[in-house]
């Protein structure tokens, strides 16, 4: 799985008039775009966080949307992000248990 789609620096808004799920798809980006910025900072805890922020969004979305094509590209997205926190999970170091 190569790495995610994601806009390396913050977009505007766009133009109104959105719909909510253009909004939602809007945030779920940036959140993304965080994410990936966070981890490039050696913020793994702030990138787990904004990962599984947008991925909820985007199952959101997937759950409501009547269209296959986009029920696919926000279900798989949100599959991708979750599998990069189960990625950013493993590889973080774990504090010494021991006494």
């Amino acid at each position: 799985m190569g790495p995610l789609p994601i806009p390396q620096r913050m977009q505007a808004a766009p133009k109104p008039p959105m719909t909510r799920a253009q909004k939602l798809r809007w945030y779920s980006e940036q959140l993304m775009g965080d994410a990936v910025a966070a981890e490039k900072a050696g913020n793994p805890e702030g990138a787990i966080a904004k990962y599984l922020q947008a991925a909820d969004i985007l199952l959101l979305l997937a759950k409501v949307e009547s269209n296959y094509t986009a029920w696919k590209f926000y279900s798989d997205t949100a599959a991708r992000c979750q599998q990069r926190v189960k990625s950013l999970i493993a590889t973080a170091p774990r504090p010494d248990l021991a006494p």
